[in-house]
């Protein structure tokens, strides 16, 4: 039995990069950039008004003016500015020859249909946008290794980039194993309960960007779940099978793996929940077996399976433990393993009621578990302690 931060170790040793492809933008969200994007273009391109108003020469001291254009945003101004004279312009439209400034209408009082005169003579500001004032032609905008948010979308579009380059994102798959386990749209019979696991599993995938694919239960038989096994490895990059793990007599998946060509570096970690946790490799293929609790599932997704695909996809982990004031007291028996408990945060972490690694309920009121070291027996409320947000 190893501890957690040598099996992460482990793990992320074992992470490698899968390469990179070319995807369409509107698929992009969540995924990371493998190479530097430039601008092709001066942003603006022109200079352009920052507002609705009338377009002048800020060298102008005239009060009133004639207007000799409208100049609509996405059109080319046919007319140059000339003293006494102005434009009513757009938001966004290009700025004609002779003019560096914009009057705000309501700065403005209507003469007749063709003259203005202005209000507020001293206004110093101008109102527009200068050509390039965001980004210079040739400009790095994105860096290699930046997650892509809409933000980052609306800035690769504005340059041009309908196709990214990005590193490729792992093919999971997601096995449940289990003869007392039925699919969720069953009604369980006397002895049986509804697979929860994958739902929760592909949700997480999903929480990364990445779409899982499900190969369905596999029953305690060990042909039977050779099979899935064999298909499930052919088909991903990462396997993750949810219990199987332990060491009960039906308990096989370990054997399973072996019998697979998976090379499996470690069968139990110092942890509460989550002690039976598999992890194995074949190739460059990663495989992760978890225990059949739920509670115990997402946490060590949480802690091994998001930062190992974190490190494929190049992606800066948010997986990551914060500090947090503690709200109650906090107490437990056994301290022979580092244990990860439920608390809702808010202005600091508060324990929540929770009866084990199978009282799936707790998490749903949960924000984040919190991390208690080995040895530990009880926690004074307004001690610092780490969680990590989930």
């Amino acid at each position: 039995m190893i501890n957690s931060k040598k099996a992460l170790n482990i793990i992320l040793k074992n992470a490698k990069l899968l390469g990179v492809e070319m995807i369409e933008l509107s698929s992009s969200l969540g995924r990371v950039l493998a190479k530097n994007i430039y601008s092709d273009i001066n942003i603006p391109p022109f200079d352009r008004s920052a507002m609705d108003g009338f377009v002048v020469n800020s060298k102008d001291k005239s009060k009133t003016f004639l207007i000799i254009e409208d100049i609509p945003a996405g059109t080319v101004p046919k007319k140059t500015i000339k003293p006494g004279q102005c434009s009513r312009i757009m938001t966004g439209a290009m700025l004609p020859k002779g003019a560096d400034k914009v009057i705000q209408v309501e700065h403005t009082k209507q003469l007749t249909r063709n003259s203005i005169t202005r209000q507020l003579a001293n206004n110093t500001k101008s109102n527009v946008s200068k050509k390039g004032e965001d980004v210079k032609k040739g400009q790095l905008i994105l860096k290699q290794g930046t997650k892509i948010r809409p933000q980052e979308a609306a800035m690769l579009a504005s340059v041009g980039k309908s196709k990214v380059k990005v590193y490729r994102q792992p093919r999971v798959a997601v096995i449940s194993t289990g003869s007392e386990l039925v699919e969720p749209t069953k009604k369980p019979k006397l002895s049986q309960i509804r697979n929860s696991n994958a739902s929760m599993l592909l949700v997480q995938l999903s929480r990364r960007s990445i779409k899982g694919k499900y190969y369905g239960i596999a029953k305690d038989n060990f042909k039977t779940t050779q099979k899935l096994v064999k298909k499930a490895l052919a088909q991903s990059d990462i396997l993750l099978l949810s219990g199987g793990v332990s060491v009960g007599d039906y308990d096989f998946v370990r054997e399973v793996l072996k019998s697979c060509g998976v090379k499996v570096h470690f069968n139990k970690v110092a942890i509460k929940p989550g002690k039976p946790t598999v992890f194995g490799t074949k190739g460059k293929k990663l495989v992760f077996g978890l225990p059949g609790n739920p509670v115990s599932v997402l946490v060590i997704f949480e802690l091994f399976v998001v930062p190992a695909i974190d490190k494929i996809v190049r992606r800066k982990t948010n997986a990551n433990f914060v500090k947090q004031i503690l709200l109650k007291d906090f107490k437990r028996r056994d301290t022979k393993r580092e244990q990860y408990f439920p608390v809702r945060l808010g202005c600091g972490a508060e324990p929540l009621k929770f009866h084990g690694s199978a009282h799936m309920q707790a998490l749903t009121q949960a924000d984040g578990i919190m991390q208690i070291n080995r040895g530990i027996k009880s926690i004074k409320k307004g001690t610092i302690v780490n969680v990590r947000p989930i």
